[in-house]
């Protein structure tokens, strides 16, 4: 009988430290993330785009901003949101806070990953991003940064 126990209980232990190791081997892991792409504006306050991003492949991209002033009168501050859709319809969500500089139209800003659908639901990060507005309105933008999930 104590011999029986003995091996269920080192079943269940066993079974305990395997299950264990399936979790921790499901954790987010930080990863390096760049894209590239090009967008527009749509309205004063929304924009679109597309590109390529790791982990995305193509993706589309839809958001909106909001324009503040700052002390430099050639310098607006920009808060805003967007969602990059990959091509099998998972969600990357962002918020990311810019300056845009109105004599030259470089835009940098700091991007922060804020969770998703898909594989991204839990997704966690920040990346660099430096945009340049173009003549007819289009906008370059590149990306580079890690993202966890």
């Amino acid at each position: 009988m104590k011999r029986f126990i003995s091996q269920r209980l080192f079943a269940l232990v066993l079974s305990a430290v395997g299950v264990l190791a399936l979790v921790d081997a499901a954790r987010a892991v930080e990863r390096p993330y760049a894209s590239r792409g090009t967008a527009h504006f749509t309205s004063a306050n929304a924009f679109v785009g597309a590109g390529t991003a790791t982990y995305l492949g193509h993706y589309d991209e839809a958001g909106s901003v909001e324009f503040s002033p700052t002390a430099d009168p050639t310098v607006l501050q920009l808060n805003a949101a967007s969602t990059y859709t990959a091509a099998n319809g998972d969600e990357l969500h962002t918020v990311f806070t810019a300056h845009l500089n109105g004599l030259t139209g470089a835009t940098t800003a700091t991007v922060t990953y804020v969770g998703g659908t898909g594989r991204f639901t839990n997704a966690t990060g920040t990346a660099t991003l430096s945009a340049q507005l173009l003549p007819g309105g289009s906008i370059e933008v590149a990306v580079k940064g890690t993202i966890d999930y």
